[in-house]
């Protein structure tokens, strides 16, 4: 019987009928023509097709490729481990560098002009505000989540900035700046009177939030933080600007003020009312006035405006001095001073209070670092108040201002 001419893909394709597919798998075939012969070559016209005058037999190019895994192409063990070291450098050290332990050692060509290493990437953490609490006059909460890799950098520190921007349209122009270090004077409880602790990591959360307090109301402030490794390499920073809210009031005390002004212009004025009326109403500040002289026209305007009252009860010398006030609010603040209400909301915000701990002591374990900051640091509350400028049955937001802006 005549041996059978089996070609390669048949052959192939007769593997997956036999149930050796795993010999199969991967195989791919691509038969791609090469055109005819020329008749210059005495080889392809020596096939029979060619010698009984019937068409010249046409070269076919047959490429067959197999995927296969890395490792099965390593046949020892030098091989591998090599192979091993370089997929490790090109993960965790950027292929600059080799793994040892848990660390990069860089090559000497991966070193910055400062001398520090650079070939394992700092991840820039994300600054963020609190999605919980919105900022105050005076206060904002700042966010970021604490991550790094397994292999190659050790974060033990974050530098945290606060810059006070003086020019409205030019937000490079600063007029005060303050660092601070999350680990010596936040941490520690060394060096930070005006920023407390918020969340710390812990075994189910990375998130860690800062309480930062003194802010002026009405006031653009650019806020940025950079990570820390144990090199003393800093990260790219991540920066918020954000500009505070207007001056909180408190619409009712300035109703009652308002009434007792009244009650003081009120018929014959004595040298005594006078000057209760003058003292009042210069410890005030800006928007407490602006409240007290809205309601005061709403209430008292027909018998004689608020202004002019004060010039014709306290002399023009004195009601400058107070009217002058009036004058140290934006237009934007004056403007919410302007609405019908004003109401006023406390908010209770727990934070850390610090004593003096050398935070080295306990090895800076982010993910069981609460334990240890606990025993430091004693967590008490903050009342926080807010104005809401609208009326209060109307509680779309569309209506309701809160008065703060962030800036990207």
């Amino acid at each position: 019987m005549p041996p059978r001419t089996l070609t390669y893909p048949a052959y192939i394709a007769s593997l997956l009928d036999t149930g050796a597919k795993r010999m199969a798998a991967g195989v791919r075939m691509d038969c791609t023509s090469q055109g005819q012969c020329p008749r210059s070559c005495h080889l392809c016209h020596m096939s029979p097709r060619a010698a009984q005058g019937r068409q010249q037999s046409e070269p076919v190019l047959l490429q067959i490729t197999k995927a296969a895994p890395i490792y099965e192409l390593v046949s020892n063990n030098e091989t591998y481990q090599a192979l091993q070291e370089a997929m490790m450098s090109m993960l965790w050290c950027s292929g600059k560098g080799d793994v040892i332990d848990d660390w990069c050692r860089c090559d000497s060509s991966a070193f910055g002009t400062d001398g520090l290493p650079t070939c394992a990437p700092l991840t820039q953490p994300m600054l963020k505000l609190s999605y919980t609490y919105e900022p105050s006059s005076s206060l904002v909460i700042m966010e970021w989540n604490h991550t790094e890799p397994p292999i190659g950098v050790r974060i033990v520190d974050y530098l945290i900035s606060q810059e006070k921007v003086t020019e409205r349209t030019d937000h490079s122009k600063v007029e005060t700046e303050t660092l601070l270090s999350f680990v010596d004077d936040i941490l520690s409880g060394a060096r930070s009177p005006c920023v407390m602790l918020g969340d710390i990591p812990n075994l189910l959360s990375s998130s860690v939030s800062m309480i930062i307090r003194c802010l002026e109301p009405d006031t653009t402030y650019m806020f940025r933080l950079w990570a820390v490794d144990n090199t003393g390499r800093r990260s790219r920073p991540s920066e918020v600007t954000i500009k505070t809210p207007c001056p909180t009031v408190d619409d009712v005390k300035a109703q009652e003020i308002a009434d007792k002004i009244y009650n003081l212009f009120n018929g014959y004025t004595s040298g005594k009312e006078q000057q209760t009326a003058y003292n009042t109403l210069m410890d005030l500040g800006a928007p407490t006035l602006h409240r007290v002289l809205y309601h005061y026209n709403q209430r008292y305007e027909s018998f004689g405006e608020f202004t002019w009252r004060c010039e014709d009860e306290l002399g023009p010398r004195k009601a400058s001095l107070i009217l002058s006030q009036l004058d140290e609010l934006s237009p934007w603040c004056k403007g919410l001073l302007q609405e019908p209400k004003i109401g006023l909301r406390r908010m209770s915000l727990k934070f850390l209070s610090c004593r003096y701990t050398d935070t080295k002591a306990f090895g800076l374990n982010w993910s069981d670092m609460g334990q240890d900051v606990h025993k430091a640091c004693d967590e008490q509350t903050l009342t926080v108040m807010y104005n809401d400028y609208g009326e209060p049955q109307e509680l779309d937001l569309n209506v309701i201002s809160f008065g703060f802006f962030v800036v990207s």
